[in-house]
């Protein structure tokens, strides 16, 4: 009965199928160049570079739909590296719906940042010098809405600080 168990080795055979794999994976590939990466279909990593060298010096990124009202039941992030030292974060507008944990829509930002280390951004009236510097050279936006209430979101400037 051994011969037989062994004699089930056909099952080898079907491994050869996995080369068809790539072919499902060029087809995603495919998929994912037609839509860019915008934060929320996917993660987005944005380098940035203080001197200007290898990349931008600065980004905006923005909620989806932005200036109009974000949709319901995001979840985006977008990671921001510096190619050398930090990265300065800048609210140009802002209006988040409001609760007073920020646990309904919110956005949050961390790195870690310094003096919060993370922050969860919520409401309409932001202090127009306030600001988020990064401790290291990473920044991490995460933006979240749930399914009601929206509102037309934010546009945060990022600068890279050599």
């Amino acid at each position: 009965s051994s011969s037989s168990s062994s004699s089930s080795s056909p099952s080898n055979p079907i491994l050869m199928f996995t080369s068809s794999i790539p072919t499902t994976t060029t087809t995603t590939t495919t998929t994912t160049t037609t839509t860019p990466c915008d934060g929320c279909n996917c993660v987005q990593e944005i380098t940035l570079d203080p001197d200007e060298l290898t990349a931008d010096r600065t980004v905006f990124i923005t909620s989806p739909n932005y200036p109009s009202k974000y949709p319901n039941d995001q979840d985006c992030k977008w990671i921001i590296t510096a190619t050398s030292g930090k990265l300065n974060l800048v609210f140009d507008k802002f209006n988040i719906q409001a609760t007073n944990t920020c646990n309904k829509d919110y956005l949050k930002v961390s790195g870690p940042i310094k003096k919060y280390t993370k922050a969860t951004l919520c409401g309409a009236k932001i202090p127009s010098d306030f600001n988020l510097t990064s401790k290291k050279q990473t920044m991490v936006l995460k933006f979240t809405s749930d399914g009601s209430t929206r509102k037309t979101g934010f546009r945060a400037y990022i600068v890279a600080t050599g």
